[in-house]
This record gives structure tokens, C-alpha cells and sequence, in this order.
């Protein structure tokens, strides 16, 4: 009896800590409702001149966009792990104290968002061609709200003709989650509109 009991505490101490590790991963994994905060926290920790803590939210952001873009259709993965490497090596930069400007990490992550919302335009419209309406309108509705943090981060004016534009995508994107009446030729027009607003603050915001 008592060789058994020994074992059991052995089996029950060998599982413990195999699975600690697994459940600290599981809380340190990202996600998009979570980025903005990892995001803040870095810009935060980096004016309060803690540059390891504002590294590894940096990082932390890096491996968010970095596991988006293995998820990510050949459209959307390029400009995903094209962020994700820009964040890897401001993480660095950030570590050993050569950002000189809380600007530069804005637009990293100005930069980061407009990726998402390429991304998700991408599968918006994928969704759209498979007849998957209600998938189709979650994606377009991620792709105005990222395209929104995109311009906030960037510290860029929305114009009159991008803000209707992505107010037509969220209305756009509620009926087809809905499943309500809509026009092919609009969601197209949507979708088109959409990734010219993309296109137009990349050109704006863009590193090169």
C-alpha cells in the first residue's frame, strides 16, 4: 500500500509539472481582443523608461502577428510577417535603448494593425465567394475596426470619404451577419472600397 501511495504522489507531482508550463502559455498567448492592450502597455512601460517590460510587450506583440500570419491566406501572410519581423527587432531596439521616439513604436503598431485589416478584408471576401455570409461579415468587420486603430495609433485624421467608407463596411458587415437581404454588387463595392482605405494609409505610414 504504501509502494502505491508513493507512486501516485509521484504520477500526481509528474503532472503538475507538465502542465504548469502549458497553462502559463495558454496566458501569455495574445489575441485580438487582447493586442491593444499588449500595444498600450508597451507604449506605457516605454515612456515610464522601463525598457525590458516595454521589450517584452513588444515581443509578445510580434508573436501575436507572427502566429496570424500562419493562419493567414498567400494574400495576407506576407504583410503580417513583414510586421511581425518590424516588431521582433523594435523589441530589441527598445532593450537596448536606441528608440529615441515613442513615434516610432506608434506606427510599428500603426503598421501592425493595417496587416489585420488587410487580412481580414482577405478573408471577408474568401468568406464571400464561399457563400459564408455570416463569416464573411465578421472578417469585415474586423477589417474596419483594425483599419480604425490603424489611423489612431498612426496619429493620422480620418477624412470625410474613409470614415463613410468604414461606416458603410460596419453596416455592410451587420447584415451579413444577419443574414439579411443584400446585394452582391454591394458587398463587392464594400469590399473594394475597404482595401483602397487600406492601400491609401499604408502609402501614408509606410516604413520605406
Amino acid at each position: 500500500m504504501y509502494r502505491l501511495n508513493r507512486i501516485a504522489v509521484v504520477v500526481v507531482f509528474a503532472f503538475i509539472l507538465t502542465g504548469i508550463p502549458q497553462w502559463a502559455v495558454a496566458v501569455d498567448t495574445e489575441s485580438p481582443s487582447s493586442i491593444e492592450q499588449t500595444f498600450q502597455k508597451a507604449k506605457q512601460d516605454y515612456l515610464q523608461k522601463n525598457m525590458n517590460s516595454a521589450s517584452e510587450q513588444i515581443k509578445k506583440g510580434a508573436a501575436f502577428m507572427k502566429a496570424e500570419s500562419a493562419k493567414a491566406s498567400a494574400k495576407g501572410k506576407e504583410a503580417l510577417a513583414s510586421s511581425a519581423q518590424e516588431l521582433e527587432k523594435l523589441s530589441v531596439d527598445v532593450k537596448k535603448g536606441t528608440v529615441t521616439s515613442v513615434k516610432k513604436i506608434e506606427d510599428a503598431f500603426a503598421r501592425a494593425y493595417l496587416a489585420l485589416a488587410e487580412d481580414s478584408r482577405i478573408k471577408s471576401a474568401e468568406s464571400w465567394t464561399k457563400k459564408e455570409s455570416a463569416k464573411a461579415g465578421e472578417a469585415l468587420d474586423s477589417s474596419a475596426r483594425y483599419l480604425e486603430k490603424s489611423f489612431a495609433w498612426a496619429g493620422k485624421k480620418v477624412e470625410t470619404g474613409t470614415k463613410t467608407a468604414i461606416e458603410k463596411s460596419k453596416n455592410l458587415s451587420l447584415k451579413l451577419k444577419e443574414k439579411g437581404s443584400v446585394i452582391a454588387k454591394d458587398v463587392e463595392k464594400g469590399l473594394k472600397d475597404t482595401g483602397n482605405e487600406i492601400k491609401k494609409l499604408g502609402k501614408r505610414i509606410s516604413s520605406k
